[in-house]
Formats: C-alpha cells, structure tokens, sequence
C-alpha cells in the first residue's frame, strides 16, 4: 500500500469501458436511492400523529441502507479485481470508525437491541453512500447530476408544499369536519382524548411538509437543495464568458432557486428560515472576503471558528441559566416543550454518560425522566448533540463532528487556486440527460409500490389520485431539471470546469445551516435529510480532490487481497442478510398475516402467526406485545375460558418486557393481566414497575390506587391516588399555559377517573 497524490491517468477510464459502467451505475444506484427516499415519508424510527408506527417502513429502511452499503462493497470489488484500485482519502475515516463504535457499544447496552442494530443500519448507509461518492465524483459532470438531483428533487418538494398549502390540508380538515372517524380511526386516537386534541389543533395549524414528516424537515431539505442551486448557479456564472451568455445562464437557474425558496417559506418553520439566513449571510460573507483574506485563509478560519464555539458556548449557557431559572426557554409553547425534551433528556445522559440508552431506545426511556406536567412523549430530544449523546453516547457524538468538521476544515483551508482543467461538454451533457431518465424512472416504478392508490371510486377519483400521487411529484421534478441544466443543454455551452471554492463554499454553508437548525429539531434523523447531508458533504470532498493534490492509497490488485476482499464481502452480505435484514422481514410478513387473520376473527391462526413473528426476530419485542394484546382484548371480552388466555398474554408479555426492559407499557398490560387473574399483589408489583418508568403518568397512578384498594392498603391507595390529580393538575396548569384560547381544559387523565381520584382522597380520608 503507497501513497499517491494523484489518481493515475490510466485508472481514469473512459465512460465506454465496463470499469466505467460499474461507476456509472453505482452512481445512478445512489442518487435513484436518494430520489426515493427525498419524496416519500419514510420515518421508521420516527413517531408522529401524521405517521403511525410501521413495520414495513423498517423493512423499506434497512433494504435502501442495505443496497448503500453493497453499492460501496461492489465499488471496493471491481477495483481490484479490474486491476490496480485507488481510493481517495475522504477525511471521514478516522470518525467513521469512532461513530461505529459508540454505536455498537451503546447497542450492547441499549434495552430494545432490534431497534438499535436497526437504527444504526439506516444511519451507516448513507455515511457509506458519501464515502463511495467521493471515489465516483472524479469529475466535475458528476458532482453536478448529484447537485442537480438534489436541487430539482426540492423543486418537486416545494411543488409538494404548494399543493398541501392550498389543496390537500383543505381537503382534511373538510373530511374531518364531516367524518372524524374516518381520519382517527387509522391512527388509533379516540375521540374526546388528548391525542385527538392534539389532531385536532394539528390539523387545523395546516402544517406544510412536503414529503417529510414534519415542516421543521421539510424546511433542513430545501435549505440543502437552495445551496446546492447556488453552487451551480454559481459554476455556470463562472463558466460562460460572455455577457449575453451570462443572463441566460442565470435566469432559469434563478427560477428554479426562488421556487425552492418559497417551499421553504411555506414549512413556516421558525428555526429553518432563521438558519437559512445565517447559511445566507455566511456565504455571502465568504464571498466579499475570499480574495482579500486568501492568503492568511488558516487564520480567518481558525479565528472565524473559535468565535462560533465561543458564541455557542455564551448562547448555550445563557439559555440553560434562563431554562433552569423559569423552567422553560423564552419564546412560545415549541420553545417550552423544547426545554422540556433537553431537560429531561440531559437527566436520561447523566444516568448513562458513556453508553447512552442505545440507538432508537430513546422513545421508550423518555418517559422515566418526562416532567409530569408535559403534554407529550416525545422518540427524539429535538436536538441534534443531545440525541446522539443520549442514544449513541459520547464516541457517537465525537465520530459525527468528526465526520462532518476534518472535510469542511479541509476544504476551508485548501489551495485558493482553482483548477484550469475542463471536460468534454458533450459527456456532461449525456450524463446530465441520463441522470434525468434514471431518476425520473426510479419516481415513476417505485412510488406506486410505496404508495398504492386506493383505486375506488368514479374514473375522474382515480385519475385524479394518480396525477396527484405519481405524475405531479415528477413533472416537477423535470420542470426543476431542466431549468437548473439549462445553461448546460444549450447548444453552445462552454466546457464544463471543476466546481472551485465559490461552490465547495456553498455546499459547506449548507451543511452548517443544516446543523444550526438541528439543534433545536430532529429533522437530520429522517432518512432522507440524512442521506441528502451526506451526498452534500460527498460534493465537498471531491470538490477538494479537484482543487489541490489530493491523497489517495492505491492497492496493488495482489491475489491474496482479492481473495481476502472476496471472502470478506461474501461474509459481510451474508451477515447481512441472515442477522439483520432476514428477521425483521420475516416477523414484519408474520405479523402482517397475524393482524390480517385477527380482524377476520381467526384467532388460533393470528396466534400461531404472531408466536412464529416473535421466534422468527428472538430480538424484537413487538410480535410478542402484540401477541399479548389480542389474548387479553380477547379475554376481557369472553366469560368462559378466561384464565388460559390471561396465561398466554402473561407469558407473550413477560417475552417482550424481556426484550425490552424499559418500555412501560408492557408493564402495564402484564398488570392488568395479573388483576383480571385476581392476583392483585403481582399486578400492584407490575404497576409499580410501570410507573417507575413512567413517574408522571396519572394513569398508572390511579392503576396503583385501585389495586391497592383491592389490597386493604388505604394508606398506599390514598397516596397514589394524590399523586394521580397531582399529576393531572399539573398537566392542566401547563394546558392552561399553552392553550389560553381554550375555553375547556382537556383532560389527560379523563375528567371521570380525575373526579373519582378527588373523591376517594375524601373518602379515606375519613
């Protein structure tokens, strides 16, 4: 193994040879990966009311990921075994291995370990997806169909935001207004609850998010997408001489900018504009001075960054003062909750420093520390350092910034000198042209399988449905491609040069735009702002490779390396495939059949399905919860036969509290299953394990009263029943402060329970 400076001329092969194919293919695998995961609403590890918890998505998550993480193995394979392979030095190696490690270590502690393998799978493909790009982005025509594809992909996007803002949000809340049940039914709320209120107040916002689960993501892609138009607005200002060229260069791209922008707009999302403004001004600062300060670069950035730690550091301080002093943050009610989530999630940190929870076990350990007056539970802290302290754990933490600072300082302190070597037009215009079909194919096959059309109702309904779900999504994509590649398909378009500093500029404010807006949201954490972040940061390397001397480690094409890497690769996919990717899929089938042959009352064979889930992942805990739940809806319902069920649901939930320890939930249904028994001191003990996890549920309070009622334990009883309307009061006090327009509190707890915890205080009082 040697160093080299620069890729040798003869491993830059032609786009003709196969070499050149696997490459191009590799890319169009990428960035038709990414197109699917920019336009539909995968959150497998996300909770919101607009997206159920889902199976599937998990299936869907791990496959993308998966084909990722094969796509680099393939890369790595057909170099050496086409003959001498080159890899250039991405800078993100060293906190690659340091995020793989937290990750591993926290999932060894983590209580669910499903979720957790599952998680850090979704997060490593796109890492990985960056390091592969890097290798294919050896000339400038590919840096610029990632960029273009990211850029039009927001077109589609604010299209998207556009529609939901006049159209789609109209249509629910008329749908709602006519018929509740037909949108709470799906999502499990009942009506009169707090959840529906929070539906309910929701839906009436009229939040727009595009194809994301919340405005908050919606608004961290288009600021992405906005700087990445810029840098090629930006390189086509740069590359067409003339004046008569230059506006029409400009404009179309302009166009294509300001309708991203406006999506951004729409999302309304407080912290996405603000950091986009910052991204703006900082770019804008970095092109005034660029020439002036080229050559003291070292210092203005070493200068310009310790004064950015240092503002964080001030502003982080002064707003935990104020947070510790109030109780909350100053601002509105994102703003209180949000003190809530940090606060809380500090205490879940302090608990576990150098482990953390374990990737995606967040949801399920909040509910320990969440103050008792918090309207929600929440599966992120709404923060980018503190949920991967909190879950990945310190080696996590350090590996991200790793990965995301050595680049950019790269970058910012590479040679000031831009690269005088062009390519071919007519190739990046071919590739340009390719792109467009692949990426365009990829919408049109693959989104009617992600999301099926109902296919009922009159002709104009279905047709309709299909404009609507399918063809608009990439009509706006095309208009978006070709107004940003309009400059490049024009007949007399000049050569295309390497992408310089103005747009590795560009692309690394982006990245810390991104990151400003991430400290008080979890968009980063949807998959496809992920993967988006990192073919971003894949731009900015390969940017710098074109910009100076880059170093590169070329392996001699040995046959005990390739056989090495052969068998490596094989063990790897087949790891893969068997440990990780095979059991989710087999217990999602498995417990899909189960639902299905419960709700057409074939209750044997939904058992026998939902015990063949829980064997088929010996990980996860959800065939065994489910499984737990229909024995006991099952025998709440019947009066003869009771007891067997109650002993299989016992047992379905002991599987799953042991597979995840600390999921409340679980808990509590064991308890309700030891009090349809009659054994009340093991439901009082499982209660008490519940509440322990959840100290600020009033339910769980109330559970804990009766049962000790049932006991002869008043004392006990008449404690937990003050703690039930403590916590309902609370809980109220805090809706007061949120909602003053509400003329009528909603009640948590239900105002029934809520009057009977009042009355036996009374009661044993006496």
């Amino acid at each position: 193994m040697k160093n080299a400076t620069h890729r040798p001329a003869s491993l830059n092969v032609a786009e003709g040879t196969f070499a050149g194919v696997i490459e191009q293919v590799l890319l169009f695998v990428c960035l038709g990966i990414l197109a699917l995961r920019t336009t539909y609403t995968e959150g497998p590890l996300i909770q919101t009311f607009t997206l159920p918890g889902s199976l599937s998505d998990t299936i869907y998550s791990l496959t993308l990921s998966g084909l990722l993480s094969l796509a680099l193995v393939l890369w790595l394979l057909s170099g050496l075994w086409r003959g001498q392979m080159t890899y250039r030095v991405t800078g993100m190696e060293v906190g690659l291995m340091l995020f793989l490690l937290g990750g591993v270590i926290s999932a060894i502690a983590a209580g669910e370990k499903r979720m957790a393998i599952n998680s850090i799978v979704t997060l490593t493909g796109p890492i990985l997806a960056a390091v592969l790009l890097v290798q294919l982005l050896d000339r400038p025509s590919r840096i610029q169909a990632v960029l273009l594809t990211v850029a039009a992909l927001a077109v589609a996007c604010a299209y998207q935001c556009a529609e939901q803002f006049l159209v789609s949000n109209r249509i629910m809340i008329e749908q709602y207004a006519n018929a509740p049940e037909t949108l709470l039914g799906p999502l499990g709320i009942e009506p009169g609850t707090f959840q529906h209120f929070l539906f309910k107040h929701r839906l009436y916002g009229q939040g727009v998010r595009g194809f994301f689960t919340t405005g908050n993501s919606a608004a961290s892609f288009a600021m992405l997408a906005a700087f990445a138009a810029l840098a090629l607005l930006r390189h086509h200002h740069q590359t067409n001489p003339d004046q008569r060229s230059r506006r029409l260069s400009r404009w179309c791209p302009i166009v294509a900018v300001a309708i991203i922008v406006a999506g951004l707009v729409l999302t309304r999302s407080k912290g996405g504009i603000l950091a986009f403004i910052i991204a703006a001004a900082l770019y804008a600062m970095i092109l005034l001075l660029r020439r002036r300060f080229a050559e003291h670069r070292r210092v203005v950035w070493t200068v310009s960054a310790a004064v950015l730690l240092m503002g964080s550091l001030a502003v982080g301080c002064v707003a935990v003062s104020y947070g510790l002093k109030h109780g909350r943050l100053p601002g509105g009610n994102s703003m209180l909750v949000r003190w809530q989530y940090w606060h809380a999630t500090a205490q879940m940190i302090a608990d576990r420093p150098l482990t953390g929870v374990g990737p995606g076990n967040f949801a399920q350990n909040y509910t320990r520390y969440k103050p008792a007056s918090a309207p929600e539970s929440v599966s992120d802290p709404h923060s980018l350092p503190l949920s991967l302290l909190a879950q990945y754990g310190p080696l996590g933490l350090l590996g991200f910034l790793a990965m995301i600072v050595v680049p950019l300082w790269r970058a910012a302190a590479g040679a000031a000198s831009e690269p005088a070597s062009g390519e071919c037009q007519a190739k990046a215009k071919s590739l340009a042209v390719a792109t467009l079909g692949v990426v365009a194919a990829s919408l049109l096959l693959f989104r009617p399988f992600l999301i099926p059309a109902s296919w009922t109702g009159d002709f104009e309904v279905v047709l309709y449905e299909i404009i609507a779900l399918y063809g608009a999504p990439v009509a706006a994509f095309l208009i978006g491609f070709f107004l940003l590649a309009a400059p490049l398909l024009r007949r007399n378009a000049e050569p295309a040069h390497p992408y310089g500093a103005p747009a590795c500029a560009a692309l690394g404010c982006a990245v810390v735009g991104v990151l400003v807006h991430n400290l008080v949201d979890f968009a980063l954490f949807e998959p496809g702002i992920w993967m988006t972040l990192w073919a971003m940061m894949a731009c900015i390397i390969a940017i710098g490779h074109h910009r100076q001397p880059s170093r590169c480690i070329t392996l001699p094409p040995t046959v005990a390396l390739k056989a090495i890497t052969l068998a490596g690769a094989l063990l790897l996919v087949l790891a893969y495939v068997c440990f990780i990717w095979r059991p989710v899929y087999a217990m999602t089938v498995l417990t899909h059949q189960g639902r299905q042959a419960a709700a057409r009352g074939y209750f044997d064979r939904a058992h026998a399905l939902l015990e063949a889930a829980a064997a088929a992942d010996p990980l996860s805990p959800a065939a065994s919860s489910l499984n737990g739940r229909l024995y006991l809806q099952r025998a709440e319902h019947v009066s003869v036969g009771q007891s067997p069920l109650l002993e299989k649901a016992a047992d379905s939930f002991r599987t799953a509290i042991e597979r995840d320890p600390a999921d409340c939930k679980n808990h509590e249904r064991a308890g309700d299953v030891a009090r349809l028994m009659g054994h009340h001191d093991q439901a009082f003990a499982r209660y008490l394990e519940a509440a322990e996890r959840y100290p600020g549920s009033g339910r769980l309070q109330l559970r804990l009263a009766q049962t000790a009622e049932r006991l002869g334990d008043d004392d006990a009883a008449r404690r937990h029943y003050r703690q039930a309307v403590e916590i309902e009061e609370a809980f109220r006090r805090q809706f007061r402060q949120m909602y003053p327009e509400q003329t009528e509190v909603v009640s948590r707890l239900g105002q029934e329970d809520y009057e009977l915890a009042r009355r036996r205080i009374k009661e044993l009082s006496r």
